[in-house]
């Protein structure tokens, strides 16, 4: 098997700087069993976020006998599992550990009583939505109506092709990294029918968000769904997440679509100014001072 003792010997990755002690040179303390399984964890940040086997070991440059033990001590703990088609997936459980990061758990501590506002006003499922590793992650969340709502899981991800708060996100990334996601169109999940796969019509999708400050969702990443989405800044200006709020089509006819943008936008407005974000979001874009 390739990879395997005896087998053509594979590429390894340049030697990585070893974290030092108050002692001196950490080596002593570092144990490479770790470090290689967090290698492989660490390589699920490569498009598309699912690897078999064989394409893990080729990003780590571990053998496969080595990266199929580093992948079985992860599954184990239950931080990846083996999804379809025989790829490995992360687990929802690292969710838990994402958001004990600093700025994360300050923007969901600001954020719940404006998404309680939101909620309150709106009548429909609120999301709120951060951009990790260029993914839209789910991060926390307050239910609509029951009997018919809309919620996506905690700690689910997306690309940002779809979606309100996904094209909300990326109508406000830097050029270099909307055309990064453009360039990936073909080989990006087409949800829906109403799914937008064409470069030239997401990029006149993206200027009208801009436009306007908040993007639609019409039925483009689960059918019989409606939702807008606007997109947060923190004090650099940076787009860092966004907030939703959707439900099921019947129930928001697109009449009702530019009323809940506006509120929507108005709710990320504050949550950006509780972040250190003093701009506005607008024709004029991220920067214009409110």
């Amino acid at each position: 098997m390739a990879g395997e003792q005896g087998a053509r010997p594979v590429p390894q990755p340049a030697p990585r700087p070893v974290p030092q002690s108050p002692a001196g040179p950490g080596h002593g303390y570092v144990i490479q069993a770790v470090i290689k399984a967090l290698d492989v964890l660490f390589a699920f940040r490569e498009p598309p976020h699912e690897h078999s086997l064989a394409e893990l070991a080729r990003i780590t440059g571990l053998g496969k006998n080595q990266c199929f033990r580093c992948l079985k001590t992860l599954e184990a703990y239950g931080l990846v599992r083996l999804g379809e088609h025989g790829r490995y997936v992360l687990t929802p459980m690292l969710l838990s550990l994402a958001v004990l990061a600093a700025e994360e758990r300050s923007l969901i501590r600001l954020a719940q009583p404006i998404l309680d506002r939101l909620a309150a006003e709106t009548g429909e499922t609120v999301h709120l939505i951060a951009l990790v590793d260029g993914m839209a992650v789910v991060i926390d969340r307050r239910d609509g109506p029951a009997g018919l709502r809309l919620a996506t899981p905690l700690g689910a991800r997306s690309p940002l092709h779809a979606g309100a708060v996904p094209k909300a996100m990326l109508a406000f990334l830097p050029e270099a990294e909307q055309a990064r996601v453009l360039d990936m169109l073909p080989f990006l999940p087409r949800y829906t029918p109403k799914t937008v796969v064409d470069p030239q019509q997401l990029r006149a999708e993206l200027a009208e968000i801009r436009r306007r400050g908040y993007a639609i969702s019409d039925e483009d990443i689960e059918a019989g769904a409606r939702g807008v989405g606007a997109p947060i800044f923190d004090a650099r200006g940076r787009v860092v997440a966004g907030v939703s709020a959707g439900g099921p089509s019947l129930r928001i006819p697109p009449e009702r679509l530019e009323h809940l943008g506006e509120l929507v936008r108005l709710a990320a407005r504050d949550i950006s100014r509780q972040l250190g974000y003093a701009g506005a979001v607008s024709a004029a874009g991220p920067g214009a001072r409110s």
